[in-house]
């Protein structure tokens, strides 16, 4: 909770009032007893709450341990420990009240504010405290409002009673003048043009100021020392440190400069540069935001007192590496907050006396704005609001031709994905895998009506199953496959172009010849390097609306996003060299990592399956429809023709029983190939060593592993789950007929956090294991018997298991293996029995070889 003290309403009311606003984050046990305390004593006017006098002091106890009370937007320090004086100082026919503390004396009327309480307090600057003496409210609060009062012959006799009367604290003393005071304030003078380097003098007033460390010649009027020392001791708490250099005695790190600066000005001191110029805190900002076409144009002032600077100075004096803008009169202003005006500068262009940026910085400027007095277009504050919390984005229904069936987080992403449609931005979805993105983009395309083509680039492993997911979710849609040695070298006329990345590189030339309306990268991973041939290919395409897709939009290190952006929003990141500079300065600076998140947040968005959890259901079943590549399909075609033209033969001449081996043996090859050309041939003997699958499930286990999710991988082919375990480079457990200590591994995956990988034979893993600690479940290649394959999925899916589970079975397309899924659904009792002679036909083994 954030705690805010208004003023004025604290003055019209006659108690203190608070404003609380929730942060981000878990409330700690100090959050919740302030907020607690806050509720019991308070009387509840949203957003306000009315704190009784009597209960100020408590209040602000409980609040100082959250560290969280703001005053004006600025963090208060609560001191409830320091003894502060009141007294009251006379001079003439005026009185004035005064506080002192540890050397320390201010005016009283210097208070930015002051309250009623058990004891009365006051907040000057950053620091709040509590007056020690026991003086009446209405005296201070008529001083602290008038400054002077008159006084009259009465009220000095009483005050000078009371001196006579008065113990330490118990009433106000009173100081009456009859001679100048010799009281020094402090005054640094900065020494350099980055306020570095400082010296400290004393100021006695009367134009009677010295170097602090001036010892000889004597001043001719007494100098306070302890009080002086008192001062210095207060510089020294910043990080200005002490040391010569030329004239200067004190040097603070550039980084640190604006910070101790703006805490010695909260304090009250006086700061002149090496020209005498009187630096100035700003005390406001006034910004005007309007959108012209795709930019933001900001104009605006930022006040220091009487004094004013355009924003477009300050900006201007910030991009010099310059610490402060010149004012009028003698006077310079410390630029605001650097990190805000670091956002405000970068991408800024100056177009007349306003500051033009592009529209996709309104998110990071969002504690800007939100801080200044901000005047918008009417639309562009919805927007900044949206950008910065992805809330309030309007619903989008797919067109009535969409048959699939969304859930609430999938219907958010649509919604999500044709906000930034509609506004102009670009961006990547980037849910955990298995949570349906395809099916959200899908949902999304059926709501665009365009004349433009819309370009879908995915690995060639995975050009089958868009194909087949575009089939069912949007029937009747016009698909051009852009792909194999036949393809057609004329786009002109189409609506939906699905093609590779490979295809891409390759016909790079007839891409780039048309604009499309929407450009989409699936497994946007593949153009993390900026360098290669795929990413420069798709930067080098134009749309209107470009999306990338992928479950890990970082699967090395943070530079990959440079290269995804560089596709998506260009000039978002900066040039490759700058950002890989800011990524390495985050190492040390956690606000360069900042800086970046508040860029790239509004343009991400990603789920995992714990923040959705309660729209999934306890088991979630996905098809993968993959193709082989070319070397694997001709060494496939190979061996598929010759069965047909010698087993086929014998089979219609002498029945299926009595080649009954030759059968499975056929069957058994077919499969094998399917899942790696290495189960039928040693490698020396073929050219072939690529399997589709192999490399879907590497790219699959990259996400899975990026997730800090577990797998289990189920193969019938031990030699296939070798040839997986040759491949990988994390640790894994392995089980399969031949493994005699079967707990260990399966204690060791469940509770090993190093551990996300579990290779099991199908046959051997099928039952009798509790593997709750997993996620996924990976069906390296499919059986006959759907119960088998159901039982290895129920080893993660067992009761103790409280997250959804999801199981993807690997198919290959127009292979042995998707007619075997279509004569398991043709029939409903087909187990292990449909190698009996009695249930397979030739038709079912003419079909297997179709």
């Amino acid at each position: 909770m954030i705690y805010s003290i208004d003023a004025a309403a604290s003055d019209t009311q006659g108690v203190l009032v608070l404003t609380i606003s929730e942060t981000e984050g878990v409330p700690t046990a100090h959050d919740e007893a302030a907020f607690a305390f806050v509720r019991s004593v308070a009387e509840e006017r949203k957003p306000h709450y009315h704190i009784p006098y009597s209960e100020t002091l408590q209040t602000l106890k409980l609040i100082a341990a959250t560290g969280q009370l703001y005053f004006k937007t600025k963090p208060i320090v609560i001191d409830l420990f320091t003894p502060v004086e009141f007294f009251f100082e006379v001079e003439k026919d005026t009185i004035t009240g005064h506080l002192s503390w540890r050397g320390n004396h201010i005016p009283l009327a210097d208070c930015d504010f002051i309250c009623k309480g058990t004891s009365c307090w006051f907040i000057n600057g950053i620091s709040l405290k509590v007056i020690a003496t026991d003086v009446k409210w209405r005296e201070l609060q008529l001083l602290h409002q008038k400054g002077k009062l008159p006084m009259d012959p009465l009220w000095q006799r009483s005050l000078q009673q009371q001196n006579d009367e008065a113990d330490e604290f118990s009433t106000p003393r009173t100081v009456f003048h009859s001679a100048a005071k010799h009281e020094p304030y402090p005054l640094l003078i900065l020494t350099d043009r980055h306020g570095a380097f400082a010296d400290l003098w004393m100021d006695y007033g009367n134009e009677r100021q010295v170097p602090y460390h001036q010892t000889i010649p004597p001043t001719p009027w007494p100098r306070d020392l302890q009080a002086e020392q008192a001062w210095e001791c207060d510089l020294l708490e910043t990080d200005f440190i002490k040391k010569d250099v030329g004239t200067a005695h004190y040097y603070c790190p550039l980084d640190k400069v604006s910070k101790s600066l703006s805490f010695l000005l909260e304090l009250g001191w006086v700061i002149q540069d090496s020209k005498g110029n009187k630096l100035l805190m700003h005390s406001d900002i006034v910004l005007d935001v309007q959108q012209q076409q795709d930019r933001i144009h900001i104009r605006g002032k930022v006040s220091y007192g009487d004094h004013q600077a355009r924003v477009a100075d300050v900006v201007g004096a910030f991009n010099r590496r310059e610490r402060f803008v010149e004012l009028t009169s003698g006077h310079i202003g410390l630029l605001p907050d650097t990190e805000q005006i670091a956002e405000l500068s970068e991408g800024a262009e100056l177009a007349g006396d306003a500051l033009s940026l592009p529209r996709h910085q309104l998110a990071s400027l969002a504690p800007l704005l939100n801080q200044a007095t901000t005047h918008y277009e009417p639309t562009l504050q919805q927007l900044c609001r949206q950008l910065e919390t992805l809330t309030e984005i309007p619903n989008t229904a797919p067109a009535p031709y969409f048959t699939g069936t969304l859930r609430p987080y999938q219907q958010a992403g649509v919604n999500w994905l044709s906000f930034l449609y509609n506004h102009g931005f670009h961006g990547i979805l980037a849910d955990d895998m298995g949570l349906g993105k395809t099916v959200q983009l899908l949902a999304f395309l059926s709501t665009l009506t365009t004349t433009d083509p819309i370009l879908i680039v995915v690995p060639t492993s995975l050009l089958f199953n868009w194909q087949r997911e575009i089939a069912r979710f949007l029937p009747g849609t016009a698909l051009t496959l852009h792909h194999g040695s036949e393809r057609d070298d004329d786009l002109s006329g189409s609506t939906l172009i699905l093609t590779s990345y490979a295809i891409l590189r390759r016909d790079i030339a007839l891409f780039s010849q048309q604009r499309y309306h929407c450009i989409v990268l699936d497994e946007a991973q593949a153009i993390k390097n900026a360098s290669t041939q795929a990413a420069q290919a798709a930067c080098a395409l134009s749309a209107q609306f470009r999306l990338s897709i992928t479950g890990t939009p970082i699967e090395n290190h943070l530079g990959e996003l440079w290269s995804q952006f560089r596709f998506l929003i260009p000039e978002l990141l900066g040039d490759e060299q700058t950002f890989l500079a800011d990524i390495q300065a985050a190492a040390a600076d956690s606000r360069y990592l900042t800086r970046i998140r508040k860029k790239i947040q509004p343009f991400i968005l990603r789920r995992n399956k714990e923040e959705v959890a309660p729209d999934l259901p306890e088991k979630i079943e996905q098809t993968v429809w993959l193709t082989m590549p070319p070397e694997q399909q001709q060494l496939y075609d190979s061996y598929l023709s010759g069965f047909r033209s010698n087993l086929l033969t014998k089979i219609e001449n002498d029945g299926v029983g009595k080649h009954r081996m030759e059968v499975l043996e056929a069957i058994l090859r077919l499969r094998q190939i399917c899942c790696h050309p290495l189960l039928v041939t040693a490698q020396d003997e073929i050219p072939c060593t690529t399997s589709g699958k192999l490399d879907q499930l590497l790219s699959d286990i990259e996400t899975i592993v990026e997730e800090n999710k577990k797998v289990l991988i189920y193969s019938q082919f031990t030699s296939m789950l070798k040839l997986i375990a040759n491949n990988l480079n994390q640790p894994y457990c392995y089980l399969d007929g031949t493994t005699k200590d079967r707990s260990t591994p399966v204690e060791r995956f469940q509770s090993d956090p190093d551990i996300s990988l579990f290779l099991i034979s199908l046959k051997a893993g099928g039952v009798g294991l509790n593997l709750t600690a997993a996620d996924y479940v990976i069906l390296f290649d499919p059986w006959w018997n759907t119960a088998a394959e159901n039982q290895a999925i129920d080893r993660a899916h067992r009761i103790g298991r409280h997250d959804t589970v999801i199981a993807k079975r690997y198919v290959i397309a127009d292979s042995i293996e998707e007619k075997m899924m279509k004569l398991k659904e043709a029939k409903a009792s087909l187990t292990d029995s449909i190698l009996s002679v009695d249930s397979f036909s030739l038709d079912d083994f003419k079909f297997l070889l179709s």
